[in-house]
């Protein structure tokens, strides 16, 4: 009697066969690079980190940026228990967190105009002054456009003098 055997055996099933796509956490802007409001410094699950000054967290623990200025990761105590903070130092890449306030004060940032920051001594951004009217030019112009009004016959603006 004869008998015949698979030359293959037959594959098996695995319970191996899966895995989830991963989900880009961890740090996205490291100590010392400039970051504007709104940037993401750190995406975890859980507080790994902790918001320190000028920085916000999110519903899912994603710590951000408040204001323009560099990172600064460093260690302090909040809520009596030493914590991983991360900062924005808007004035200075070298400035060190935690701030000693006592000495320095607080850092504060004004929507835009930090008030904190030397003057850079440059001008203005567009090309010259003299693109600027003088007094004198700008009652010139004020009389023609009076004038101008009078001859189609409308009430001159009123100008403050």
């Amino acid at each position: 009697m004869q008998v015949r055997t698979a030359t293959k055996r037959g594959g098996g099933s695995s319970k191996n066969g899966r895995n989830s796509i991963g989900k880009r956490l961890g740090v996205k802007k490291y100590g010392g690079q400039e970051v504007i409001a709104g940037n993401i410094i750190v995406r975890q699950r859980g507080t790994t980190w902790h918001p320190g000054q000028h920085v916000g967290r999110g519903r899912d623990h994603t710590l951000y940026a408040l204001v323009p200025g560099f990172v600064n990761f460093y260690t302090g105590v909040v809520r009596g228990k030493e914590r991983k903070l991360v900062g924005i130092t808007p004035d200075s890449r070298d400035e060190r967190l935690p701030r000693n306030e006592a000495v320095l004060g607080r850092s504060r940032y004004f929507g835009g105009v930090n008030v904190n920051r030397e003057l850079s001594g440059r001008g203005l951004d567009f090309e010259a002054e003299s693109q600027l009217l003088g007094e004198e030019e700008l009652k010139e112009l004020i009389a023609q456009a009076q004038a101008g009004a009078e001859i189609k016959g409308q009430d001159a603006p009123a100008v403050l003098a």
